[in-house]
């Protein structure tokens, strides 16, 4: 698949980075309770999106889960945004946040 724009690596990178994250989502309740929150989940990422934090997300293949890959200015930022998401808090997941250091990255994932 063809990427549009030339990566950016080593020094044409921001100084100090980007700071990237890729949340992992665990389901702890069967599919037809996920089903019952997942709307307000979905309305959720849109919010999140639009303020320039997710940049891309989906289910998991089978469905045990999900991936948010996301932006941010630190961790704690990720971890407040994550608190909020409507299945973290009726405990219909878990998120494990997993923070990278990208080498390579298409300009359009720049904030």
């Amino acid at each position: 698949m063809a990427q549009k724009g030339t990566p950016l690596s080593g020094d044409q990178l921001p100084p100090g980075g980007v700071r990237l994250f890729t949340v992992l989502i665990h389901y702890l309740r069967p599919i037809p309770e996920v089903d019952q929150v997942a709307p307000r989940h979905r309305a959720y990422l849109g919010e999140i999106f639009n303020k320039g934090w997710l940049v891309a997300s989906g289910p998991l293949v089978p469905r045990t889960g999900g991936i948010l890959w996301m932006r941010a200015n630190s961790r704690e930022e990720i971890e407040r945004i994550v608190e909020e998401d409507p299945y973290a808090r009726e405990k219909i997941a878990t998120f494990q946040i997993l923070e990278f250091d990208p080498k390579t990255l298409l300009p359009a994932l720049l904030p």
